[in-house]
């Protein structure tokens, strides 16, 4: 049966509480859920590094799409992209790492996590709430659930959770910036962007999911500093077609920040110095192979917007595991 909790104060006095049974605190729940995600996923069997039978370079995009895989990558890259400003000649040149991986356990043990300590503070909240006046006094009335129900919720979370960490197509891409790194680069920081794919065939994969980030550019042109910061929590779509040794990707990563919020640009324009809080989304048309089976190659062309007509550039040379 539902256990009820309930409120009365009097009007003109101080609030009196008369509680008849109270939820059970819900920490204890969480931090189970959560453990079942992290035993799930460090008991889950390691499959083959691939599903697609022996490497056969022809049919590299293929393997790339539906193989099993991560790469550790340096990369760089410049022109106009969401870490400068477009327009105003300010786009730095970046240095970096990139982390790829493809049909593994991150996103999807992410995910599980965070569907895990959601699932069981629903099971523990309040099933209803209900004020109403009594004479001179205040009833709030609040119903929880019954034993039955909160564990009939956990039940469906924890399938739920168990799903995302099992989901076959999930995909994640961290990129790491750095200014000490060889090659001098303008640009720290890093982003992420997880992913769970949608296949459509073996040759075509639609990816969506979360990203966020944090990037800072710091450099000079014609005598005038600049600094832009990149902030992002959005929502990344890779579109990726598999074409004979290559795999073809448009990418579009768009910042919520910039796009959904009234708050304005902090910039400050002047003749010997620029700085601006970047929200812009980030667009892209690349391509990616691989050679020996190991050797992972990526370029990438990239924009701010499609009507600005300003392009940059990135590139990788990684080796695949």
């Amino acid at each position: 049966m539902p256990i009820y909790s309930t409120t009365v104060s009097e009007t003109d006095a101080p609030p009196v509480t008369r509680t008849t049974a109270h939820a059970e605190e819900p920490l204890r729940t969480i931090l189970l859920m959560l453990l079942a995600s992290a035993t799930l996923a460090v008991s889950r069997p390691t499959p083959a590094r691939a599903e697609t039978g022996e490497f056969n370079f022809p049919e590299a995009g293929v393997h790339l799409l539906n193989g099993r895989w991560m790469a550790v990558s340096p990369m760089i890259g410049g022109g106009a992209s969401q870490l400068g400003a477009p327009g105003e000649g300010l786009d730095p040149s970046f240095v970096g790492l990139r982390y790829s991986e493809r049909k593994g356990f991150v996103t999807g043990m992410f995910f599980a996590l965070l569907n895990s300590v959601a699932g069981g503070m629903a099971a523990n909240s309040p099933k209803s709430v209900t004020t109403y006046e009594s004479g001179n006094w205040i009833i709030t009335e609040t119903v929880y659930r019954s034993e039955a129900e909160r564990q009939q919720m956990l039940d469906d979370t924890a399938r739920a959770s168990e799903e995302m960490m099992s989901a076959e197509d999930q995909s994640v891409d961290l990129e790491l910036y750095s200014t000490s790194m060889p090659g001098g680069g303008e640009v720290s920081g890093y982003k992420l962007n997880l992913f769970f794919g949608a296949k459509f065939n073996k040759y075509v994969v639609l990816d969506v999911g979360m990203g966020w980030g944090s990037v800072d550019a710091r450099f000079t042109r014609d005598d005038r500093q600049a600094h832009v910061h990149l902030s992002y929590f959005g929502i990344p779509f890779r579109l990726n077609v598999a074409a004979g040794p290559a795999l073809i990707y448009a990418a579009w990563d768009l910042n919520i920040l910039g796009e959904w919020s009234d708050n304005p640009a902090n910039i400050v324009d002047e003749p010997a110095r620029y700085t601006k809080t970047s929200t812009r989304s980030h667009l892209e048309l690349g391509i990616k192979s691989v050679l020996f089976d190991r050797l992972l190659l990526e370029v990438g062309l990239t924009t701010p917007t499609l009507t600005s007509f300003d392009f940059g550039y990135r590139a990788s040379v990684g080796i695949r595991f």
